[in-house]
């Protein structure tokens, strides 16, 4: 196991070898968590956070790529204002991500939809508390409907898209706080 290189808000690879990012953009990023794997001669080795490194991932080097020793992997930022592009509004957007609170992120690009038919209560509110695995929206891409579903247990903080908005691969849905 490595500790990635820092280097002014971004994370560097710390060794050679094919990158495969374990986070999405959006993903709170903690000192110790893993940021992904890399590959060499077969072999994978994890690839921590440093100490220090606290943010969101903002940027991610893409899945399979090949890096060298200091190449970019991710660029941290305060909050969600570097991620969303027009998701949610203004104070959802430069307010930073909550301690403790974690991001359900999508899966894909496409159009989301936060219940599962016209008039149906939604999946989520926030305040309600939902199990791992829970459906917490759907996102249809050419008709195709995927569910995204919640990676763990907590409180719906903030739902930070709309009804029928167009998402990109990665972007923020959902904050999830700890049980109370």
């Amino acid at each position: 196991m490595f500790k990635a290189l820092t280097s002014e808000g971004g994370l560097q690879a710390p060794t050679v070898g094919t990158w495969w990012p374990e986070l999405r953009r959006g993903a709170p990023v903690r000192p110790g968590d893993l940021l992904g794997v890399i590959e060499q001669a077969g072999l994978r080795v994890a690839v921590q956070a440093p100490k220090g490194a606290e943010g969101v991932a903002a940027q991610l080097a893409a899945a399979g790529a090949w890096v060298e020793y200091g190449s970019h992997l991710l660029q941290l930022a305060a909050g969600l204002t570097d991620l969303s592009g027009a998701s949610g509004n203004a104070t959802e957007q430069d307010s930073a991500l909550p301690p403790g609170v974690r991001v359900i992120a999508a899966n894909t690009d496409g159009t989301v939809y936060l219940r599962p038919e016209p008039g149906a209560p939604p999946y989520v509110v926030e305040g309600q508390v939902v199990a791992e695995r829970a459906t917490v929206a759907l996102i249809e891409v050419m008709k195709t409907f995927s569910p995204v579903r919640a990676p763990f247990s907590g409180v719906v903080v903030r739902v930070l898209v709309d009804e029928a908005e167009s998402v990109t691969d990665g972007q923020a849905l959902v904050w999830i706080g700890p049980n109370a």
